[in-house]
């Protein structure tokens, strides 16, 4: 009887050993699927062979009242956030507001936005019908900010 519980205690063992290291590989498996882990990782792996790791130049056009400036972000990843782009702006002040689907560009340089006046944007010439946190960006690309009245400038 001591011979059976021994072997039953060792195929157990063994058992839930070739089991943890299944779930091991199952929870990498399920970690690649996140967007946030699983780029990383494939950006170390693959750089040059996955698109969604490929980077380039985004474009910054800022048309205020005063004379415009372009500015220049380089090595942006396919998939970062027009809101993650603002936000690495060193050149000059940007305000922002909120974060992900409610981040809000209150300010460049020193113009702020003030009752129906404030900042809109387009990506590529296609004005964006979301919010900066919400607009993903494929570089290369031109985003124009143009300051004024928003209703007049939805339009343009």
């Amino acid at each position: 009887m001591k011979l059976f519980a021994s072997c039953l205690i060792v195929t157990l063992l063994l058992i839930a050993g070739c089991d943890s290291g299944s779930n091991a590989s199952s929870s990498s498996d399920i970690g690649s699927t996140e967007p946030t882990f699983g780029s990383q990782a494939g950006a170390d792996v693959q750089a040059g062979n996955d698109p969604a790791v490929e980077t380039g130049i985004v474009t910054l056009e800022i048309q205020g009242s005063d004379a415009p400036l372009t500015i220049e972000i380089e090595d942006v990843r396919t998939g970062t956030t027009l809101e993650e782009v603002m936000r690495s702006v060193t050149k000059i002040p940007i305000s922002m507001r909120g974060s992900g689907v409610t981040a809000f560009v209150d300010g460049i340089g020193q113009q702020a936005s003030s009752g129906s006046e404030g900042w809109v944007f387009r990506v590529d010439g296609i004005h964006a019908n979301q919010g900066v946190g919400s607009t993903v960006l494929t570089p290369p690309a031109t985003v124009t900010w143009v300051y004024g009245d928003a209703s007049d400038l939805i339009g343009q």
